[in-house]
Parts: C-alpha cells; sequence; structure tokens
C-alpha cells in the first residue's frame, strides 16, 4: 500500500472514532513507527511493507479504544532525553518537565542528586545528562518501573544514575547523608478522585503512581518523617495539597518552606530549604 493511501485510511479511522487531531496523530505515528521523514508522508508515495500497514492498524485500534498516543508509540521525549513509556510508568506530564528544569537551573552547583518515585526515570535521566558532572540516585517502589527508568538511563548512554528499589526515602537510607537535592513527583491524587480521571489515565496509568491516599498526602507524610536535615528539596503536588503539605512541613525541624506555581499559574511546586540557607 501507498504511504498516502495509508495516510488517509488512518486519519478516516480516527476521525470516525471522534478522535480529534487526527492528522497530527497519523502524521506523527508515520514518523515514529514507520519511520518515514515529512517529506516522504507529503509526497506518499512510498510502499508501506504488509507488517508496517498491520503495525499502523494495531496502532490506530489501540487509539480509538482509548490507549494514550504515548504509550501506542512507546516513547516520549523529555527535556532531549527520548524515553520508552509503557503502562508500567507514568506518561511524563509539561509539570514535570518544569519541576526538572527548575532544578537544572538552580542547582548547577550540587553534585549528589535523588530522584524518588523515578517511574520512567525521566527526572533522573534529565538531570543526569544536563548535569554530566552529577551523580543521580533514582528509587522506585516498583520494581517494573525501575526496569523501564534503567533501560532509559541505557538507552540515553547515562552512566552515572544509581537505581534502588524500595519505597519512598527509605530505599535510599544508606545513601542519605550524601544526597545534596531531592527530587520528587509522588503519587499525590486522592483516592476519592481516582474514579473521575480520564479514562486514558485511569484506565491505562498505573494507579501505584497516582494514589495519594485518602487526602493524597500518604507520600508526603512518610517523606517528611524520613526527611534528614540539610537537604534541598523539589516536589511536585496538586493545588489542593498546599494547606496539608504547610501543616505537615510545620512540624519540620531545621527547614523553611516555600510554594511556586506553574506555567499555568497552578501551586504545583513546594520547595524545601534548610533554615540558615538563604
Amino acid at each position: 500500500m501507498k504511504a498516502k493511501e495509508l495516510l488517509k485510511n488512518s486519519i478516516e479511522r480516527l476521525d470516525r472514532a471522534g478522535i480529534d487531531g487526527s492528522r497530527f496523530i497519523v502524521r506523527l505515528l508515520f514518523r515514529e513507527l514507520l519511520s518515514l521523514s515529512d517529506s516522504e508522508i507529503i509526497i506518499g508515495t512510498t510502499e508501506i511493507p504488509v507488517r508496517l500497514c498491520l503495525s499502523m492498524d494495531c496502532a490506530i485500534d489501540r487509539l480509538i479504544d482509548g490507549e494514550p498516543l504515548d504509550y501506542v508509540i512507546g516513547r516520549r521525549n523529555f527535556l532531549g532525553v527520548r524515553l520508552k513509556v509503557n503502562t508500567s510508568v507514568l506518561i511524563p506530564r509539561p509539570e514535570t518537565e518544569e519541576l526538572a528544569q527548575m532544578v537544572i537551573d538552580r542547582e548547577r552547583g550540587s553534585t549528589v542528586f535523588a530522584d524518588v518515585a523515578t517511574g520512567s526515570g525521566a527526572i533522573a535521566c534529565a538531570l543526569a545528562s544536563h548535569l554530566s558532572h552529577s551523580h543521580v540516585l533514582a528509587s522506585d517502589l516498583s520494581l517494573a518501573a525501575l526496569e523501564v527508568a534503567m533501560e532509559n538511563a541505557a538507552g540515553n548512554g547515562l552512566n552515572n544514575i544509581s537505581f534502588y528499589h524500595g519505597n519512598n526515602l527509605a530505599a535510599l537510607e544508606n545513601s542519605l547523608e550524601e544526597i545534596e537535592v531531592i527530587i520528587s513527583n509522588p503519587p499525590y491524587i486522592k483516592t476519592s478522585m481516582l474514579k473521575s480521571l480520564d479514562r486514558q489515565v485511569a484506565g491505562y496509568e498505573p494507579i501505584l503512581a497516582l494514589d495519594g491516599g485518602s487526602d493524597g498526602l500518604d507520600f508526603y507524610r512518610d517523606f517528611f518523617e524520613l526527611l534528614p536535615e540539610g537537604k534541598r528539596v523539589y516536589l511536585e503536588i496538586a493545588e489542593y495539597s498546599v494547606e496539608g503539605l504547610s501543616d505537615l512541613a510545620a512540624s519540620l525541624k531545621g527547614y523553611e518552606y516555600s510554594f511556586e506555581k506553574d506555567f499555568y499559574g497552578s501551586y504545583r511546586f513546594m520547595l524545601l530549604r534548610p533554615a540558615a540557607d538563604h
């Protein structure tokens, strides 16, 4: 089948299913799954082998069923790092890119970082890539997620990341003293809100990485209990958790904290600093 015919058929299938942005989606699939250039897509005369036509049909079926585009493609770009993603890990969000960029910009003089609840390894890989002098310790409770994260580190040629299996800061208890900066995008959605999530999220992304407990604060509660003094901390949060997090942080010794807004104007980040660190 010629590329132009497959393109037309694929767009029509997505249109009939009521999926917005069909042309953009199909062109992206052509680039990622068929390895066609933009010019080859426009000219449309390339003969597509049967096996690749079947791969495209399968991809369209998955999209129609509601599977997120990033899982269908199996890859995601994150601050210049090419990530493998599957249903064992969350699809990295723009807000998490903001968090990672914030750390890269503000902590260029730091050497040892920790990415707690690393998931796909997006934050860890971005830090290790942009701050090549650094060493990053990445941990997760999910072994399946750690496997993906390790693949992503290897796939991007990053040798300055160490991986640990375990829950929260306990996974890094033997290395906490050397760590200077701790970053985390943890599960923070209230359990009661999970059922209202978009089908693409609730039906495919790992609940372990989403469910923050009845008040959304389970991870942070344990994190603050184990947090030693003297660290600089960057956390992704939900805006509705600001008051609860303030109450939790009030009992921390030796820390001052602040909240910062994301690109969309929502409070999305909590920063902690040693009280004497100005």
